[in-house]
C-alpha cells in the first residue's frame, strides 16, 4: 500500500490515494493545523483533495482538527459508531478511566499532563453525510478505491479502530505503538482503558494477517515485533 507520511510531531498523520483524492487518517493536535498544511504543501497536495478523514478514536491528538477541516472543506468522516458521542464532547480528558502499561509510562506522562492540561478540541459533530461503522467493516473503503479493510480494536479506548490492507499494511492508529520502548511500552498503548481488549485487537490484527505495523505514535515496524512480544507476555504467564 503506498500512502504519504506527514509527521507532526508525537503524532504521524497518513494519506491514501483515493479515486480522485485523498482519505487522511486522523489529525493530530488543534495546534498542528499549520505544520499539517505545510506538509501537505511539501507533497504537493491541495487540501481540497482531501475528499474524506478517517478518525481511529477520539482523543485530541487523532481529532484536533478535524471540526476545521469538516466545516471549511466539507470533508466528510468515517468513524466508529461508538465515537460518535465522544467525538461530539470535544475532551478526551475523563471519558474513561485509562491506565499507564508501566508505572514509569504514568510517572512520565503525570509530568506531561502537567505542561498539557488542556485535553479539550473544536467539538466534532457527525451528520448524515458521514459514514458510521459498526464493529468491522469490509465494505466501505473498497468503495473508495483502498483495497482493505476497517477492523475494530478497542482496548486503548472503547472506539479505537485501524485498517488493514490486502498487502498486510496495518494503519492501527493507537491500538500499537512504537514509542516510548525505554518506559517498557514494548510496542503496546501507553495507556489502556482494557488489558484484555487491547491485547485480544493486537492479537487479532496479527491473525488477520497484518504484516507491517504503521501507527499514530513511532516509526512502522514489522509485525515480528508484535509476535515477539506476546510470546514474552505469555511466558511470563506461565
Amino acid at each position: 500500500m503506498n500512502y504519504i507520511k506527514i509527521d507532526l510531531g508525537i503524532t504521524n498523520t497518513y494519506l491514501l490515494h483515493l479515486k480522485n483524492g485523498y482519505m487522511l487518517i486522523d489529525t493530530g493536535y488543534s495546534s498542528n493545523y499549520d505544520s499539517f498544511v505545510k506538509g501537505l504543501k511539501k507533497n504537493n497536495i491541495d487540501i481540497s483533495k482531501i475528499k474524506y478523514l478517517f478518525i481511529t478514536h477520539y482523543h485530541d491528538d487523532h481529532a484536533g482538527f478535524a471540526a476545521k477541516l469538516k466545516e471549511e472543506f466539507n470533508i466528510l468522516l468515517i468513524v466508529q459508531k461508538t465515537s460518535v458521542g465522544l467525538l461530539s464532547k470535544g475532551d478526551s480528558d475523563g471519558q474513561e478511566i485509562e491506565f499507564p502499561i508501566t508505572k514509569r509510562v504514568g510517572f512520565i506522562f503525570g509530568l506531561f499532563s502537567k505542561f498539557h492540561n488542556d485535553f479539550k478540541y473544536p467539538p466534532v459533530i457527525i451528520n448524515e453525510e458521514d459514514i458510521i461503522i459498526d464493529g468491522d467493516d469490509k465494505n466501505v473503503l473498497r468503495s473508495l478505491g483502498i483495497p482493505a479493510d476497517i477492523i475494530f480494536t478497542p482496548g486503548h479506548t472503547c472506539d479505537s479502530m485501524s485498517i488493514l490492507c490486502d498487502d498486510g499494511v496495518a494503519f492501527v492508529g493507537d491500538a500499537c505503538m512504537n514509542f516510548l520502548k525505554f518506559l517498557g511500552a514494548n510496542y503496546r498503548p501507553i495507556y489502556y482503558t482494557s488489558l484484555e481488549k487491547m491485547y485480544s485487537s493486537i492479537e487479532r490484527l496479527i491473525s488477520l494477517g497484518a504484516k507491517t505495523i504503521v501507527p499514530a505514535h513511532g516509526k512502522e515496524y514489522d509485525v515480528s515485533r508484535l509476535i515477539h512480544m506476546l510470546r514474552k507476555k505469555r511466558s511470563r504467564i506461565k
